[in-house]
């Protein structure tokens, strides 16, 4: 899962830098795919497609205007993949 959330991340900063080459669709197709065997931590995946879908949206408005509104959408979503991957990654082994 972290695997596919460090892609996705990874496509959001490409469609960053080229609004106009690149589309978010298949990484939204990934994390739907994802969402269906996230067990506990589904919530946090539906936000963060909510995230990557508002970032796809402010695409081409970056590309146009560099808007500071679609420019703040992919931050968004980049938080949301950062804090997903996180919670992916701390995992604590201490005995209780």
């Amino acid at each position: 899962m972290k695997d596919v959330l460090q892609r996705v991340k990874e496509q959001l900063e490409q469609a960053f830098d080229e609004p106009r080459s690149t589309s978010l669709d298949g990484a939204l197709h990934e994390l739907e795919q994802l969402k269906a065997s996230s067990g506990e931590k589904r919530q946090m995946i539906e936000d963060v497609i909510r995230a990557v879908t508002h970032a796809r949206n402010a695409r081409m408005e970056l590309a146009e205007a560099g808007d500071e509104s679609a420019t703040n959408a992919f931050a968004e979503a980049y938080r949301a993949l950062d804090q997903a991957i996180e919670s992916y990654s701390d995992v604590d082994n201490d005995p209780v």
